[in-house]
Formats: structure tokens, sequence, C-alpha cells
């Protein structure tokens, strides 16, 4: 028995002084047929697929390589410092100033509005799947992340994200939520980037909705009508009472300014159709305020666009280096 290799494919066969040339032809078609098949798997991976899908942008995390080495798909991603988390860790000061969240949420606010309109939400976004290195921010760990139907008829996980940042109507375990369910995830992390503390921290899925009323309120006829008829007619569940009319989060948030709170309260709306888009989001006064909103960030660039993404890149790298911990020698 020998190895032979097929020059035309770079392909290598195992093969007998009688193995004829049909029997070697063969092979290489049945071992090419298998790569191929293993190929289309791979591409048909949610989190491949999902980058491929929204492609190039400078706020989400690139997919450098996929290596299949022992029936094991192993995923090469773009080296950065550390997640947000850890960024959050290693502050000097526990609050943050409003300058510092406004130059992360801007580039968060940016590649989701990038996804969204590639036809994708994230499903998952907490601190633990934002990466940062230097002055730049990404989104990362698009595994759970799908595609929407313009139409809303798509049908979804019951569960998805981490609890602390789970819109409510995941909670109360519909299948019909869309892009707005990360848009509730980013006023939770916009809070916690102020405090370095997680806004809802709840122990169970009753015990999140809980906490959230205790922060802005029990949800009424007006903020979450459908909320409240799912509520009690499907699910048999009643909103404590006790936090009627209830709004913490400028107690909770003190370093926050009044147009942070502002941005913040309209995102962790109950009802999923008051919140913003992530355009929207971009166009609030917390933002435009201090920054000129190129009309390119809230568009999707083409793809070949090289310098368009460049562009991007030079508007997203905002101050964030200043307020890195300094090293200890």
């Amino acid at each position: 028995m020998s190895i032979e290799r097929d020059h035309r494919n770079g392909l290598s066969i195992s093969a007998s002084a009688s193995t004829t040339p049909m029997e070697k032809r063969s092979k290489i078609t049945s071992r090419l047929k298998s790569l191929a098949r293993a190929h289309l798997e791979c591409m048909n991976l949610r989190e491949v697929k999902a980058l491929r899908g929204v492609g190039d942008h400078p706020n989400i995390v690139k997919l450098k390589q996929l290596i299949m080495e022992d029936n094991v798909l192993y995923l090469v991603m773009e080296c950065m410092d550390m997640t947000l988390t850890q960024f959050m860790r290693n502050r000097v000061k526990k609050f943050a100033d409003n300058d510092e969240v406004r130059a992360v949420a801007i580039q968060l606010f940016q590649a989701l509005a990038h996804m969204h309109q590639s036809g994708y939400f994230h499903r998952d976004l907490k601190p633990d799947n934002i990466l940062v290195s230097d002055d730049v921010v990404k989104v990362a760990d698009l595994g759970m992340a799908r595609e929407f139907s313009i139409d809303g008829d798509d049908m979804y996980t019951k569960y998805v994200t981490t609890r602390w940042y789970r819109a409510p109507e995941v909670l109360l375990r519909t299948t019909t939520y869309g892009p707005a369910v990360d848009m509730w995830a980013m006023g939770a992390i916009m809070a916690e980037l102020f405090t370095s503390m997680p806004l809802f921290r709840g122990s169970s899925s009753v015990d999140q909705m809980w906490k959230i009323c205790r922060v802005i309120g029990t949800p009424t006829e007006e903020t979450w009508e459908e909320g409240l008829y799912y509520a009690q007619e499907v699910l048999n569940f009643e909103f404590p009472k006790k936090y009627d009319g209830v709004d913490k989060l400028a107690e909770l948030v003190p370093n926050a300014d009044e147009d942070a709170i502002s941005l913040i309260r309209w995102l962790c709306s109950w009802d999923d159709l008051k919140r913003p888009t992530a355009m929207e989001a971009l166009r609030h006064p917390f933002f435009t305020s201090h920054y000129i909103i190129p009309k390119s960030i809230v568009t999707r660039a083409p793809k070949s666009s090289r310098a368009a993404s460049s562009a991007k890149t030079r508007n997203t790298k905002l101050y964030l280096s200043q307020f890195k911990k300094a090293r200890v020698v």
C-alpha cells in the first residue's frame, strides 16, 4: 500500500500496486465529494453563516479562518485584547463618565445598525460577547444570531440571551420577537458601563421580571398592552402591583447625564415596538450633542468599499485609551 498525491487537487489517497487508474479517479472523486459536504456543513453553521451574511464591519469581529481537524471545526477569529467585562473590571474608577460610555456605545450601535440592515440580529448581547482592543470595540460571538423576516412571521427559540440582558418579551417565552431584543440588551449594557454593576440582576426568569419592575415600574395598558394580555391570559402571570409608577433608573445610574438616562429608558421600553432601532439610537442627543454622526455610519456600505470601512474605523476610535487602567510596575 502506498500514498499517492493528485497534484491537480492537492489530495492524497491510499493505493496499492493493483489499483487501476479508474479506481484512483473514483477515490479522488469520493474524497472531493466528502470535502464538499464538510465545507457546506461548515458554511451552514449558525455563527459562520451569520458572520458571512453580515459581512465586513469595523465593529464586528472578523472570522479569519476555518480549520477542520479530526472532525472538529475551529473558528479562527481576529485577536482582541479583552472582553468588555474585563475592561470594566480594569478601570481605575468604578463609575464611568458620559464620554467613556458614549465612546463604547456609539461603536456598538454602529455594529448593530449594520447587522440589522444585513437581516440578522444578535440575540445574545452581553459584556462577555463584546471585545475591546485599544480604542476599538467589537461585537463578537454570533453563535445565537439569526436571520429575521421583514414581515415578522418567523418563530424563534423561546429562551435566548443571558438572563440579565433578556428582553421582557423573551422572559414571557414568546417566540415572536426581533431585533428589538438587541436594543433592550444595549440599554442594560449602557447602564452597566456607567456603574460596573448589572442593571437587572435576576436569579430566575420570574425574579428577573420583578427586578425590571423595581427599576422601570410595572407595565401598564399604555406601556405594554400586548405583554399584559399575554402574561395574564396565556401564562397566568401577574406583574407586581407595588411597583406601579416606579422609575429608579436615574437613582441607580447617578453618574449618567439626562441624555444618557433618556436613551437607556427608551431602549428599555416594555413594548418592543416602542424601542429605538440602532439607527434611531445613533441620532439620539446623547450622541449628536457631542459628535457629528455622518450619514454613512447608519447606512450599510458596500462590502467592496474599502474607503467606507476605513472612514468608519476613524469615526469609531473615540477616547477609550484614556480611561484604561495604568499598568502597575
